[in-house]
């Protein structure tokens, strides 16, 4: 697996890093998590504040476009991103019926 830096986007008003990146890949496209601990590795970021909010790849290709967010804080992150994209990272708990009812 390798990933490179297409495009860096600072954006102040939501406190967050916005990364376009491409990912190659040997077989089958990397997990989540392969790809998180990828980026905190080429990226340098907190493990807290970043999230992966897309891997997008045609059939037969080797190569997937990533889109994440850096936040600069965990309250910038839980104020900006939809709770479902949190869950499906990792960073929160999915909500039970019984509490989203209410």
């Amino acid at each position: 697996m390798e990933l490179s830096v297409i495009q860096r986007k600072e954006n102040p008003s939501l406190e967050r890093t916005e990364l376009l990146l491409q990912l190659s890949f040997e077989k089958a496209i990397p997990s989540r998590k392969e790809i998180r601990d990828g980026i905190i590795a080429s990226v340098g970021c907190d493990p807290s504040c970043l999230l992966v909010v897309s891997v997008k790849s045609k059939f037969g290709s080797r190569v997937a476009k990533v889109r994440a967010h850096i936040y600069k804080s965990k309250e910038a992150l839980a104020a900006s991103e939809r709770h479902h994209l949190l869950v499906r990272d990792g960073l929160a708990e999915k909500k039970k019926k019984e509490e989203a009812k209410k």
